[in-house]
């Protein structure tokens, strides 16, 4: 006759905790990463809109980003867009703050990017 060890629950702990943090993570993710997508929109948006510096006026170009970084939900102000000329370039600044709270945690997600591009 032979003998059977068994032990119910051995490594239920473990896999309770590995799906707890799984959650936890996507949880922060899910509130984390809409925040650095709209800020890559603004910053595509500011690259766009610097290369028509040529042809634009710099007014019309920092109304431009202003639209797309509203319609990306960011809160970037108009006066917050800085766009001039250097010589040969155009240089685009842009810079806002945007706070979320993640499980107890305010997590800063800070904005502060700068594009430089030569006129043609």
């Amino acid at each position: 006759m032979t003998v059977r060890n068994r032990v119910r629950g051995e490594g239920a702990f473990g896999t309770i905790f590995g799906i707890a943090v799984v959650i936890l993570v996507g949880i922060a993710l899910f509130k984390v990463v809409p925040l650095h997508i709209a800020g890559n929109k603004v910053l595509d948006a500011m690259t766009e809109q610097a290369n028509f510096a040529g042809v634009k006026a710099l007014e019309k170009i920092q109304y431009e980003i202003f639209v797309i970084a509203q319609e990306a939900g960011t809160p970037l102000l108009l006066q917050d867009i800085k766009i001039r000329r250097h010589g040969n370039d155009v240089i685009v600044e842009a810079k806002y703050i945007q706070k979320v709270s993640v499980l107890g945690y305010q997590y800063t997600y800070g904005f502060d990017k700068t594009v430089q591009k030569p006129v043609f």
